[in-house]
């Protein structure tokens, strides 16, 4: 009976820990005012750049382990049937010989049935391979999307915390959300209440009429949140927020194009 025993077992079974999509997160980096320490903004950005080329190096290395692996799927499949007909013909022969036509017969169909669970074997080993591969390129792919937002996450906070007047730009982003509205409340953590409160003219300014704006302090929040209430609901804008928003529609996109 063939045994496929030798066949190779996957040599890529590892968890991909990059991936080969390039995820920029610009608009809020954009809309925030230049920072004032610009080399350390491009240090964090060639260090961000580094990450995701040596991720998609790594993509580039899995599809090539998985297509070797792929060859030689299909080479060893090629050798058990080359095996099998060699061994069929030797039981025919010997049959022959002996002059037992029941072991003849017998021999024929024993042959028969292992082929037929060779090929069953080889297909199911094709199989698995192909669906191997395409689950380790769907977490290469989300693999290198979540390396990407943690760069984007540490590159604004970064420069919040140099410069606390960037956090103006999240908060003129949200207003612009709520512009048609009378009256609209916004809460900001105690770190950069401050810096809000200073600008509420220049706030009011970017609505379309006259305004009632409250600004309070919510020590309850994350540092980096702004949380803007108006008649017709609540926006969360916060930086965590909007970053994991858009991992989640990257994630969902991924998803669909790997369907």
């Amino acid at each position: 009976m063939i045994l496929l025993s030798k066949v190779i077992k996957a040599p890529f079974a590892r968890t991909c820990t990059e991936q080969r999509a390039f995820i920029q997160v610009k608009k809020m980096l954009t809309d925030m005012q230049p920072e004032t320490n610009e080399h350390h903004h491009e240090a964090a950005v060639e260090h961000a750049q580094m990450l995701i080329e040596q991720a998609e190096q790594q993509a580039v290395s899995i599809r090539q382990e998985a297509d070797i692996y792929y060859a030689s799927v299909q080479q060893q499949i090629a050798e058990e049937q080359r095996q099998w007909e060699e061994e069929r013909s030797r039981w025919i022969e010997q049959a022959r010989q002996e002059g037992y036509a029941v072991g003849l017969e017998q021999g024929r169909h024993d042959g028969f049935q292992q082929y037929t669970e060779a090929i069953r074997e080889a297909k199911q080993i094709v199989q698995s391979a192909n669906e191997q591969f395409y689950h380790m390129l769907q977490s290469a792919d989300e693999t290198i999307l979540l390396v990407a937002c943690k760069v984007a996450e540490r590159i604004i906070g970064e420069r919040l915390a140099e410069n606390k007047e960037h956090f103006l730009g999240l908060v003129k982003q949200v207003i612009k959300e709520v512009r048609e509205h009378e009256e609209v409340k916004i809460y900001v953590h105690p770190a950069y209440y401050d810096v809000v409160v200073r600008q509420k003219e220049e706030l009011k300014a970017l609505f379309s009429q006259d305004v009632h704006l409250f600004i309070y302090p919510d020590e309850t929040l994350a540092e980096t949140s702004c949380i803007v209430e108006s008649p017709f609901g609540r926006i969360d804008a916060s930086v965590d927020t909007q970053l994991e928003q858009l991992k989640l529609q990257l994630l969902e996109r991924i998803e669909g194009e790997n369907e």
